[in-house]
């Protein structure tokens, strides 16, 4: 059974994901991820409201009600961090308010099967457009990435494919949203880039399967790794 997020690890490092996978070593939250998952927890219940009752000011109190529950204090990092969200959602209030589309779907898990592997995952959102098209939208609240930074993008292709084959629907679009600056990046997978991720797919699996966890040390990635102080590979 493998995640997008799974197939991500792998590829950054084989012996990351059996530390992560495989042993299950925890890892400390960053705060970072803390800071991601109040907002995907905000942004769900904001939308699992009828739209007549999707005020800002709901929005502000669902914000607020999920940061104190998360344990963030008044340290110059975290009020920088909840200065930051106070702006980004005012304006993805404006830009809802705005929008012709709508949310049918929010979180919506899927499991698909590539050969004998099961692949799941859960999508933020889903949104139909008014020419009755759909759109695959994963929220992320880190520095936004191009168009061509996301060409080996695997988790979208994923997505349309858990769509395709789970859910029965034909997507037009994929799209990352980076919440604090309200941009949104499609990501474009024709049918031979699919073809592509279910090869790499196939190739990841096997080689968890046949308990190949080769290191694959970089400085840029080894120097924020959780797992480098038990790493061989760090020591060199």
């Amino acid at each position: 059974m493998l995640s997008a997020s799974d197939i991500d690890t792998y590829r950054i490092c084989p012996l990351k994901y059996k530390f992560a996978r495989v042993f299950r070593i925890p890892q400390e939250p960053t705060i970072h991820q803390r800071f991601g998952i109040v907002v995907h927890q905000v942004l769900e219940r904001f939308h699992a409201q009828p739209k007549e009752q999707r005020s800002l000011d709901s929005l502000m109190e669902l914000f607020h009600h999920s940061w104190r529950r998360s344990g963030f204090g008044d340290s110059d990092d975290e009020l920088q961090f909840r200065e930051r969200a106070t702006q980004a959602l005012r304006a993805y209030w404006e830009s809802d308010r705005e929008s012709q589309s709508e949310t049918v779907w929010f979180e919506r898990s899927f499991a698909f099967k590539i050969g004998p592997h099961l692949l799941r995952g859960r999508v933020d959102r889903v949104d139909r457009h008014p020419d009755g098209t759909y759109e695959l939208i994963d929220y992320k609240t880190g520095r936004a990435k191009t168009e061509q930074e996301l060409k080996e993008d695997v988790q979208l292709s994923v997505y349309q494919m858990g769509a395709r084959e789970s859910w029965g629907l034909e997507t037009s679009a994929q799209s990352y949203f980076y919440v604090l600056t309200g941009e949104r990046v499609p990501v474009e997978h024709s049918e031979e880039e699919l073809e592509r991720v279910r090869a790499t797919v196939s190739d990841i699996a096997a080689g968890i399967l046949k308990q190949r966890f080769e290191p694959t040390p970089s400085p840029d990635v080894c120097r924020f790794c959780d797992y480098r102080i038990i790493c061989p590979a760090a020591e060199k």
